[in-house]
Protein backbone atom coordinates (compact mmCIF):
# COMPACT_ATOMS: atom_id res chain seq x y z
CA UNK A 1 0.00 0.00 0.00
CA UNK A 2 2.58 2.14 0.71
CA UNK A 3 4.69 1.94 -2.12
CA UNK A 4 1.61 2.44 -4.20
CA UNK A 5 1.33 6.05 -2.47
CA UNK A 6 4.79 6.77 -3.07
CA UNK A 7 3.68 5.71 -6.90
CA UNK A 8 0.47 7.61 -7.06
CA UNK A 9 2.54 10.83 -5.38
CA UNK A 10 5.51 10.59 -7.94
CA UNK A 11 3.06 10.14 -10.87
CA UNK A 12 1.26 13.01 -9.69
CA UNK A 13 4.14 15.56 -9.29
CA UNK A 14 5.44 14.81 -12.72
CA UNK A 15 1.90 15.57 -14.48
CA UNK A 16 1.93 18.76 -12.69
CA UNK A 17 5.80 19.42 -13.42
CA UNK A 18 5.13 19.10 -17.01
CA UNK A 19 2.57 21.78 -16.88
CA UNK A 20 -0.71 19.95 -15.56
CA UNK A 21 -1.72 22.02 -12.52
CA UNK A 22 -4.89 20.12 -12.17
CA UNK A 23 -3.88 16.91 -11.35
CA UNK A 24 -4.32 15.38 -7.85
CA UNK A 25 -3.37 12.28 -6.27
CA UNK A 26 -6.34 9.70 -6.43
CA UNK A 27 -7.90 8.92 -3.08
CA UNK A 28 -7.93 4.58 -1.75
CA UNK A 29 -11.36 5.48 -0.31
CA UNK A 30 -9.95 3.20 2.52
CA UNK A 31 -9.61 6.30 5.14
CA UNK A 32 -6.82 5.56 6.48
CA UNK A 33 -4.04 7.07 7.16
CA UNK A 34 -2.39 7.13 3.57
CA UNK A 35 -5.84 8.86 2.17
CA UNK A 36 -5.39 11.66 5.08
CA UNK A 37 -1.79 12.21 4.01
CA UNK A 38 -2.99 12.04 0.55
CA UNK A 39 -6.16 14.46 0.95
CA UNK A 40 -3.21 17.18 3.01
CA UNK A 41 -1.54 16.90 -0.15
CA UNK A 42 -4.06 17.70 -2.62
CA UNK A 43 -5.41 20.72 -0.56
CA UNK A 44 -2.03 22.03 -0.44
CA UNK A 45 -1.67 21.26 -4.59
CA UNK A 46 -5.51 22.94 -4.36
CA UNK A 47 -4.22 26.26 -2.75
CA UNK A 48 -1.00 26.61 -4.70
CA UNK A 49 -3.16 26.42 -8.11
CA UNK A 50 -5.62 28.88 -6.65
CA UNK A 51 -2.78 31.00 -5.47
CA UNK A 52 -1.03 30.53 -8.96
CA UNK A 53 -4.17 31.73 -10.57
CA UNK A 54 -4.11 34.69 -8.45
CA UNK A 55 -1.31 35.44 -9.89
CA UNK A 56 -1.77 35.24 -13.40
CA UNK A 57 -5.05 37.54 -13.04
CA UNK A 58 -2.68 40.10 -11.50
CA UNK A 59 -0.26 40.03 -13.41
CA UNK A 60 -2.71 40.53 -16.40
CA UNK A 61 -4.70 43.30 -14.40
CA UNK A 62 -1.33 44.87 -13.77
CA UNK A 63 -0.34 44.88 -17.80
CA UNK A 64 -3.68 46.50 -18.49
CA UNK A 65 -4.03 49.06 -15.98
CA UNK A 66 -0.26 50.12 -16.48
CA UNK A 67 -0.36 50.20 -20.20
CA UNK A 68 -3.33 52.34 -20.38
CA UNK A 69 -1.77 55.66 -18.75
CA UNK A 70 1.46 55.44 -20.02
CA UNK A 71 0.29 54.92 -23.72
CA UNK A 72 -1.60 57.98 -22.97
CA UNK A 73 1.56 59.64 -21.75
CA UNK A 74 3.02 58.75 -24.25
CA UNK A 75 0.91 59.52 -26.84
CA UNK A 76 0.34 63.60 -24.89
CA UNK A 77 4.10 63.63 -25.19
CA UNK A 78 4.53 63.00 -28.89
CA UNK A 79 1.10 65.02 -29.65
CA UNK A 80 3.32 67.67 -27.98
CA UNK A 81 6.70 67.50 -29.82
CA UNK A 82 4.89 67.89 -33.16
CA UNK A 83 1.97 70.29 -32.50
CA UNK A 84 2.96 72.62 -29.26
CA UNK A 85 3.73 75.93 -31.44
CA UNK A 86 4.92 77.87 -27.90
CA UNK A 87 5.30 77.68 -24.48
CA UNK A 88 2.48 77.36 -22.17
CA UNK A 89 1.33 74.78 -24.83
CA UNK A 90 4.21 72.07 -24.37
CA UNK A 91 3.87 73.26 -20.98
CA UNK A 92 0.24 71.83 -20.28
CA UNK A 93 0.92 68.83 -22.40
CA UNK A 94 3.55 67.87 -19.88
CA UNK A 95 1.41 68.34 -17.18
CA UNK A 96 -1.29 65.84 -18.26
CA UNK A 97 1.23 63.16 -19.27
CA UNK A 98 2.82 63.55 -15.69
CA UNK A 99 -0.77 63.21 -14.18
CA UNK A 100 -1.05 60.27 -16.17
CA UNK A 101 2.33 58.99 -14.93
CA UNK A 102 1.48 59.77 -11.16
CA UNK A 103 -1.24 57.83 -11.64
CA UNK A 104 1.35 54.89 -12.88
CA UNK A 105 3.38 55.02 -9.52
CA UNK A 106 0.16 55.45 -7.23
CA UNK A 107 -0.83 52.03 -8.48
CA UNK A 108 2.83 50.68 -7.81
CA UNK A 109 2.86 52.19 -4.49
CA UNK A 110 -0.51 50.50 -3.66
CA UNK A 111 0.55 47.09 -4.86
CA UNK A 112 4.00 47.20 -3.24
CA UNK A 113 1.81 48.43 0.20
CA UNK A 114 -0.35 45.47 0.33
CA UNK A 115 2.56 43.19 -0.28
CA UNK A 116 4.38 44.57 2.46
CA UNK A 117 1.36 43.97 4.67
CA UNK A 118 0.31 40.57 3.09
CA UNK A 119 3.78 39.76 4.26
CA UNK A 120 3.47 40.72 7.34
CA UNK A 121 6.50 43.26 7.54
CA UNK A 122 5.49 46.09 10.27
CA UNK A 123 4.14 43.64 13.02
CA UNK A 124 6.85 45.17 15.08
CA UNK A 125 4.36 48.94 14.67
CA UNK A 126 1.46 47.27 17.15
CA UNK A 127 0.74 48.67 19.84
CA UNK A 128 -2.53 49.85 21.95
CA UNK A 129 -4.20 52.61 21.62
CA UNK A 130 -7.63 54.59 21.97
CA UNK A 131 -8.71 54.01 18.33
CA UNK A 132 -11.33 56.53 18.45
CA UNK A 133 -9.27 59.75 18.85
CA UNK A 134 -7.50 57.67 15.12
CA UNK A 135 -10.65 57.67 13.99
CA UNK A 136 -11.87 61.29 14.41
CA UNK A 137 -8.06 62.29 12.79
CA UNK A 138 -9.03 60.95 9.89
CA UNK A 139 -12.46 62.22 9.58
CA UNK A 140 -11.00 65.73 9.87
CA UNK A 141 -8.80 64.99 7.12
CA UNK A 142 -11.94 64.47 5.10
CA UNK A 143 -14.02 67.00 6.14
CA UNK A 144 -12.78 69.60 3.71
CA UNK A 145 -13.28 66.97 0.64
CA UNK A 146 -16.51 65.99 1.76
CA UNK A 147 -17.63 69.65 2.89
CA UNK A 148 -17.09 71.02 -0.63
CA UNK A 149 -19.64 68.36 -2.14
CA UNK A 150 -22.25 69.19 0.87
CA UNK A 151 -21.73 65.79 2.20
CA UNK A 152 -22.38 65.24 5.97
CA UNK A 153 -20.68 62.75 7.81
CA UNK A 154 -22.53 61.48 10.90
CA UNK A 155 -20.77 59.89 14.09
CA UNK A 156 -20.90 57.70 16.61
CA UNK A 157 -18.13 56.59 18.82
CA UNK A 158 -17.72 55.96 22.60
CA UNK A 159 -15.68 58.19 24.50
CA UNK A 160 -12.61 55.59 24.14
CA UNK A 161 -12.31 52.21 22.09
CA UNK A 162 -8.92 50.10 22.95
CA UNK A 163 -7.88 48.76 20.42
CA UNK A 164 -4.18 46.94 19.34
CA UNK A 165 -2.58 47.47 16.02
CA UNK A 166 -0.44 49.40 13.82
CA UNK A 167 -1.91 52.62 14.09
CA UNK A 168 -0.92 54.36 10.84
CA UNK A 169 -1.85 50.84 8.44
CA UNK A 170 -5.33 51.05 10.16
CA UNK A 171 -5.55 54.71 9.58
CA UNK A 172 -4.91 53.86 6.03
CA UNK A 173 -7.44 51.45 5.61
CA UNK A 174 -10.07 53.49 7.00
CA UNK A 175 -9.30 56.32 5.18
CA UNK A 176 -9.64 54.56 2.63
CA UNK A 177 -12.97 53.18 2.94
CA UNK A 178 -13.98 57.01 3.85
CA UNK A 179 -12.55 57.91 0.56
CA UNK A 180 -14.38 55.46 -1.42
CA UNK A 181 -17.55 56.64 0.98
CA UNK A 182 -17.40 60.07 -0.10
CA UNK A 183 -16.35 59.61 -3.87
CA UNK A 184 -19.16 57.41 -4.93
CA UNK A 185 -22.00 59.59 -2.43
CA UNK A 186 -24.29 61.81 -4.19
CA UNK A 187 -23.77 65.46 -3.47
CA UNK A 188 -25.49 66.59 -0.11
CA UNK A 189 -25.24 63.29 0.98
CA UNK A 190 -25.27 62.06 4.21
CA UNK A 191 -22.43 59.23 5.42
CA UNK A 192 -22.64 57.40 8.58
CA UNK A 193 -19.57 56.51 10.88
CA UNK A 194 -19.52 54.31 13.77
CA UNK A 195 -17.51 52.12 15.96
CA UNK A 196 -18.34 50.28 18.91
CA UNK A 197 -16.80 47.28 21.26
CA UNK A 198 -19.02 43.84 20.89
CA UNK A 199 -18.44 42.37 24.35
CA UNK A 200 -17.29 38.57 24.37
CA UNK A 201 -19.19 35.52 25.05
CA UNK A 202 -18.42 33.61 28.30
CA UNK A 203 -15.95 31.52 26.80
CA UNK A 204 -13.90 34.26 23.58
CA UNK A 205 -10.31 33.83 23.65
CA UNK A 206 -10.56 37.57 22.57
CA UNK A 207 -11.70 40.07 24.92
CA UNK A 208 -14.67 41.10 22.44
CA UNK A 209 -14.52 42.87 18.93
CA UNK A 210 -14.15 46.13 17.66
CA UNK A 211 -16.72 46.92 14.94
CA UNK A 212 -16.32 50.06 12.60
CA UNK A 213 -18.80 50.50 10.21
CA UNK A 214 -18.96 53.30 7.12
CA UNK A 215 -22.31 53.42 5.72
CA UNK A 216 -23.15 55.57 2.21
CA UNK A 217 -26.39 56.05 -0.01
CA UNK A 218 -24.23 56.60 -3.16
CA UNK A 219 -23.54 54.12 -6.39
CA UNK A 220 -23.44 51.05 -4.16
CA UNK A 221 -22.48 47.52 -5.70
CA UNK A 222 -24.51 43.98 -7.03
CA UNK A 223 -24.13 40.88 -5.05
CA UNK A 224 -22.24 39.91 -7.59
CA UNK A 225 -19.66 43.13 -7.32
CA UNK A 226 -19.40 42.47 -3.43
CA UNK A 227 -18.61 39.29 -4.01
CA UNK A 228 -15.61 40.36 -6.37
CA UNK A 229 -14.77 44.13 -4.72
CA UNK A 230 -11.70 42.94 -2.74
CA UNK A 231 -9.85 41.85 -5.99
CA UNK A 232 -7.16 43.58 -6.86
CA UNK A 233 -7.87 46.22 -10.04
CA UNK A 234 -11.79 45.11 -9.61
CA UNK A 235 -13.73 48.09 -10.48
CA UNK A 236 -17.96 47.81 -10.50
CA UNK A 237 -19.57 48.60 -13.84
CA UNK A 238 -20.80 52.04 -12.51
CA UNK A 239 -18.42 53.41 -11.13
CA UNK A 240 -16.03 53.14 -14.34
CA UNK A 241 -16.88 56.74 -15.18
CA UNK A 242 -15.24 57.65 -11.73
CA UNK A 243 -11.24 57.64 -11.31
CA UNK A 244 -9.63 55.05 -9.27
CA UNK A 245 -7.05 52.03 -9.04
CA UNK A 246 -8.89 49.02 -8.56
CA UNK A 247 -6.95 48.83 -5.43
CA UNK A 248 -8.67 50.37 -2.63
CA UNK A 249 -10.58 47.93 -0.91
CA UNK A 250 -7.51 45.29 -1.63
CA UNK A 251 -5.32 47.56 -0.06
CA UNK A 252 -8.09 47.64 2.97
CA UNK A 253 -8.54 43.79 2.91
CA UNK A 254 -4.77 43.04 3.35
CA UNK A 255 -4.62 45.88 6.40
CA UNK A 256 -7.81 43.88 8.32
CA UNK A 257 -6.53 40.85 7.59
CA UNK A 258 -3.24 41.97 8.93
CA UNK A 259 -4.70 43.05 12.30
CA UNK A 260 -6.61 39.06 12.38
CA UNK A 261 -10.15 40.64 11.45
CA UNK A 262 -13.19 40.70 8.54
CA UNK A 263 -13.99 42.67 5.96
CA UNK A 264 -17.33 42.63 5.00
CA UNK A 265 -19.80 44.50 2.29
CA UNK A 266 -23.57 44.55 2.28
CA UNK A 267 -25.80 46.63 0.04
CA UNK A 268 -27.58 49.46 1.92
CA UNK A 269 -29.91 50.35 -1.16
CA UNK A 270 -29.06 52.50 -2.06
CA UNK A 271 -25.39 52.90 -0.98
CA UNK A 272 -23.33 50.38 0.53
CA UNK A 273 -22.33 48.95 3.88
CA UNK A 274 -18.73 48.77 4.85
CA UNK A 275 -17.87 47.08 8.11
CA UNK A 276 -15.11 45.46 9.76
CA UNK A 277 -14.69 43.33 12.78
CA UNK A 278 -11.45 42.87 14.57
CA UNK A 279 -10.81 41.13 17.54
CA UNK A 280 -9.27 42.62 20.51
CA UNK A 281 -6.64 40.73 21.84
CA UNK A 282 -7.24 40.05 26.03
CA UNK A 283 -3.16 39.81 26.90
CA UNK A 284 -2.64 42.54 24.74
CA UNK A 285 -4.61 45.72 26.36
CA UNK A 286 -3.36 47.09 29.74
CA UNK A 287 -6.14 48.01 32.07
CA UNK A 288 -5.83 51.56 31.77
CA UNK A 289 -7.36 50.88 28.53
CA UNK A 290 -10.47 48.94 29.76
CA UNK A 291 -13.54 49.85 29.02
CA UNK A 292 -16.13 49.85 31.91
CA UNK A 293 -18.89 47.07 31.66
Amino acid sequence: MFQRIIHLIHKTTAAITHGNLSQRIPLTGNGNEGDEVTAAINTMLDSISQQMDNVRQTSNAIAHDLRAPIARARSQLEDGALHAHTEAELRTTIEHAVEQLDHVTSICDALLRIAQIEAGSRHSAFSQFDLVPALRDILELYAAVAEDRGITIKTIFPEKLPFYGDRAMFQQAIANVLDNAIKFSPPKGVIACSAQLILPSPHSENDGIVEIAITDHGVGMTPQDIAHATQRFFRAEQTHHISGSGLGLSLVQAIVQRHGGQLHLAHNNPGLIVRIEVPLPRTKISKTMEINR
